[in-house]
């Protein structure tokens, strides 16, 4: 709507349509001031209350703070670095200021990109907040096969590894894997040898000792109601019934006094067939004693034979080993061997270390495990040889006539060796004490050659006569 006009002389107001127009209004103030024209002067008083109209300021678009000072901080550095690459050597503090006014706005504006960061970014580095990220969603979301297939390349060798690190994994494996190894053995000779043990206090548990106050009638009453079908050997003591019940090929018990050996003896069709089986027919590294095929296990040879192991726990005939000095043989110097029908007592007559092999001796063995001889010169010449061989004298006897027990183990002196103790049974009549005091030590026993190649020693009786029953 516009605005009414004053009229200069009578004061009303004047129309829009009768106001001057700007060449009007010109012409009459150009025409001279001693003139004035009301309406002119109206006009004027008019113009100097209305206000022009302002043109109102546009909003201009508030420029990002954060995006302005990055790309100031980036010009900047575009620029040191065309400075750096042109080999420009003077900084620009010195070249634009050097009355010292300089203000260096990269390191305001890299401040201050650094504040705008949020703070997981300003307190982690970029390459390990663009690593971590991926890291925590592949644990979060990682099947168990992958989690398997990660562990398994931690710990074996892979086509990812360096070769520092695949020897690193490959020798650690091998010990780990030792380890366990060793571990597993150790555990199972252990369970053997607990078992092997029980399983011999049980055996001991089935004889029948005197102190149970049975009379033998009374024991053999009780064993064949029990066992009706078994049939035993004529004249067999009562005490090894049960045993027997068990398996047949018992034929005796031998006992040391003073040792550890006290163990059940058996018999089979060929030499080798107890070596690793136990007294119940199972296998067992322990095997059980057994005595030599061609024996008779009832009225005895000339020789009898018995073979067992030489555990390292103790078991079996590892005992055996204290007669390789006088001292043990003081302590034992007597066997008890027990048949199935009769008890008998043998003193320690030589102890001697043997080979096993022909090669350990220019292609001899010495045979220690012949059962019965020929003539009382053999006999004699078998002593001969054991005399040779022994490695002290017992200070007991022996005549033609009488009878031996040969017990047999492994010993490591060499590869293969044996040790052999011999003894003769006692005669009727005779005192089952042994003097100790008469033991002597054999100043050169007779060794396989192999035990002189051991020893780094000349073997003086390599061109000796080699007996043979």
């Amino acid at each position: 709507m516009s605005k009414k006009k004053k009229d200069g002389a009578n004061g009303e107001m004047r129309q829009p349509e009768d106001m001057l127009s700007f060449d009007e209004l010109k012409d009459r103030v150009q025409a001279g001031e001693e003139a004035e024209d009301p309406e002119v002067a109206a006009l004027l008083d008019t113009l100097r209350d209305v206000q022009p109209p302002q043109p109102q300021p546009q909003p201009q678009p508030q420029p990002d703070e954060s995006e302005t000072y990055k790309s100031i901080y980036h010009d900047v550095l575009r620029s040191v670095m065309q400075n750096s690459e042109t080999g420009e050597t003077t900084t620009r503090k010195a070249k634009y200021a050097p009355d010292g006014q300089f203000v260096d706005v990269t390191q305001r504006y890299s401040a201050f990109a650094d504040l705008t960061k949020p703070p997981q970014e300003a307190e982690m580095p970029a390459a390990a907040a663009d690593t971590q990220a991926p890291e925590e969603e592949e644990k979060q979301y990682r099947t168990f096969g992958e989690i398997f297939k990660s562990g398994l390349r931690k710990i074996f060798p892979n086509r990812r590894d360096s070769v520092g690190e695949g020897i690193r994994k490959t020798i650690a494996d091998i010990a780990v894997l030792a380890l366990i190894g060793c571990g597993v053995y150790f555990g199972v000779y252990a369970y053997q040898s607990h078992a092997a043990k029980a399983q011999q206090q049980e055996i001991e548990g089935q004889i029948i000792t005197e102190d149970t106050g049975s009379t033998e009638t009374d024991v053999w009453a009780e064993f064949f109601a029990r066992y009706p079908n078994i049939s035993l050997p004529d004249g067999m003591m009562s005490k090894y019934a049960y045993l027997y019940a068990i398996n047949q090929d018992l034929v005796g018990w031998v006992r040391i006094p003073n040792s550890i050996i006290d163990v059940q003896v058996v018999q089979s069709e060929q030499n080798g067939e107890y070596l690793k089986k136990d007294f119940y027919g199972n296998y067992s590294r322990y095997g059980c004693p057994y005595m030599d095929y061609r024996n008779d296990p009832k009225y005895l040879d000339d020789n009898t034979v018995i073979y067992g192991h030489h555990m390292s726990d103790g078991l079996v005939f590892a005992d055996l080993t204290k007669y390789k000095t006088i001292d043990g043989f003081k302590e034992s110097p007597i066997i008890q061997f027990d048949t199935l029908y009769r008890s008998y007592t043998f003193k320690v007559y030589a102890v001697l270390i043997t080979n096993s092999r022909a090669e350990d001796d220019n292609d001899y063995i010495f045979n220690y495990t012949v059962t019965d001889f020929a003539s009382d010169e053999a006999f004699s010449a078998y002593i001969a040889a054991v005399d040779e061989r022994k490695l002290y004298t017992t200070g007991v006897d022996i005549q033609p006539g009488d009878k031996l027990l040969t017990l047999q183990t492994c010993t490591y002196e060499f590869s293969d060796a044996r040790l052999v103790v011999i003894g003769r049974m006692v005669r009727d009549g005779e005192s089952t004490a042994v003097d100790t005091n008469l033991a002597v030590e054999n100043p050169a026993p007779r060794y396989p050659q192999a035990w002189y190649d051991k020893q780094g020693l000349t073997n003086p009786y390599a061109t000796a006569e080699k007996w043979m029953p």
